[in-house]
């Protein structure tokens, strides 16, 4: 009897392991995805900073231009 509850909790333990490592790769793994979505992210708002900075440089030249057409106007 004794013998059947060692054996039982044995593979409760064994079993726990596994789901203990299992878990342990699933957060590794999630971890390099957040990683990699993070640098994603750091990217896509340098690209939308420099497109935001390249926006405010073509209103002003268009507002340059735009000025000089209203004095050949006058």
């Amino acid at each position: 009897m004794a013998d059947e509850s060692f054996v039982l909790i044995e593979k409760k333990i064994t079993d726990l392991v596994k789901v203990v490592t299992e878990l342990k790769k699933q957060k590794e793994a999630l971890a390099a995805e957040l990683a990699r979505k993070d640098a994603e992210v750091k990217d896509l708002a340098r690209k939308l900073s420099d497109l935001s900075r390249e926006r405010g440089e073509v209103k002003e030249r268009v507002e340059k231009i735009l000025s000089r057409l209203d004095a050949i106007e006058l």
